[in-house]
């Protein structure tokens, strides 16, 4: 008898050096035509705590949503195709983040591997986790639909990383759902699990995890047809249309700066990852734009030169202004205040004053990198 089988498995794993934070993650591996008996079907878990419901007409109860900082524990689902040596590897690079971080959500980490159907399956499983999470979750435009795989017409969460790779993290707090969350996606290429950069990604992309669980307010409904605005983008950069700056040159330097502590990264680790985005300095004078206005797609890495001025303000500051102060100040002051109050200048003449001090020699651009 074909049935699909989900492995649930309990991963307990410490992460972090100046925090040590023992994190359970449960994992699910989504196991496609696998032939079973009744015996060998596993009996699985509740994946939901369900909080007792009040039936009194007296005093409605308004709804509370999880967000933000937490002890519930990551789910991790995998593909059928993604080894249980990249479910581990992955598990242990959250934990590590979430060791220097703190523990934000609710996250949901799912591990794409490299075969259609395998990835089809975890679409499916994507929109189980959905409807039983969030019986208002919009099953018609928010799970699989149409042939993204063949034709191209149609939408999966997951369709394109089986060619395109990368990773992501997808967040999910918007008006009508009741049921907020993160979606920290892997997949198994650029950069695969058995390059070094895998790790560094990982932290990278739960630093996003990070910022937005900083940010409560819930996304409004698109108006305008464009995915790329929205009233969140207003607090991490002053402008509802959505660009890099802070967010990705945030993420970036705190996964390189973090991961570069770790025992066994080579000495001088850092100096090498911020001299190669080095190179990314002439082409964005070349642009004529402000950091503020570079986009996702340059004819350069724009994530490079981003960091670099993170770097700045953190050597002008702290590594805990950036990472702590101004990121949890965002959404009682708003954007620009919080920039002004933690950094001293305006994001505008900060980024002014970086583009004198960028132009110097990659030398003594180096010296600010510990």
């Amino acid at each position: 008898m074909k049935k699909f089988l989900i492995y649930l498995l309990l991963v307990s794993m410490c992460g972090g050096s100046e925090e040590s934070v023992s994190t359970s993650i449960e994992e699910e591996k989504i196991i496609v035509n696998q032939e079973l008996t009744e015996e060998e079907t596993p009996v699985l878990e509740d994946e939901t705590s369900v909080a007792k419901e009040t039936t009194s007409t007296q005093v409605p109860v308004a709804k509370e949503i999880a967000w933000g900082k937490t002890n519930d524990q990551p789910k991790v689902y995998a593909a059928e195709d993604v080894s249980q040596a990249t479910i581990d590897l992955t598990v242990e690079w959250v934990n590590k983040a979430i060791g220097h971080w703190g523990n934000y959500g609710p996250l949901e980490i799912w591990i794409v591997g490299t075969g259609k159907d395998e990835t089809i399956a975890l679409d499916k499983k994507w929109c189980e986790v959905r409807s039983k999470k969030d019986p208002a979750w919009n099953k018609e435009w928010d799970c699989a639909n149409g042939d993204p795989y063949e034709s191209g017409d149609g939408w999966s969460p997951f369709y394109r990383y089986i060619t395109d790779g990368g990773a992501a993290v997808s967040t999910y707090i918007r008006d009508g759902l009741d049921y907020y969350f993160n979606a920290l996606i892997m997949s198994s290429k650029y950069p695969g699990p058995e390059e070094e950069d895998y790790k560094p990604v990982v932290m990278h992309e739960y630093f996003h995890v990070y910022q937005h669980s900083n940010l409560s307010v819930p996304e409004l409904p698109d108006t305008d047809g464009n995915w790329r605005t929205s009233n969140r983008n207003v607090y991490f950069n002053g402008d509802e249309f959505q660009v890099p700056f802070l967010m990705e040159g945030g993420a970036e330097y705190m996964a390189q700066y973090w991961y570069s502590k770790e025992p066994g990264v080579e000495a001088g680790y850092l100096k090498r990852v911020m001299e190669y985005k080095a190179e990314a300095i002439k082409p964005y004078f070349n642009t004529g734009k402000s950091l503020r206005e570079l986009g996702y797609d340059e004819e350069f890495n724009s994530y490079d030169i981003l960091t670099w001025f993170v770097a700045y303000l953190i050597h002008n500051t702290s590594e805990e202004t950036f990472r702590v102060d101004f990121w949890t100040q965002i959404e009682d002051l708003g954007f620009e205040e919080a920039f002004k109050s933690n950094f001293g200048k305006s994001a505008d003449e900060m980024i002014l004053e970086f583009d004198i001090w960028v132009d110097q020699p990659v030398e003594v651009l180096l010296e600010i990198i510990p």
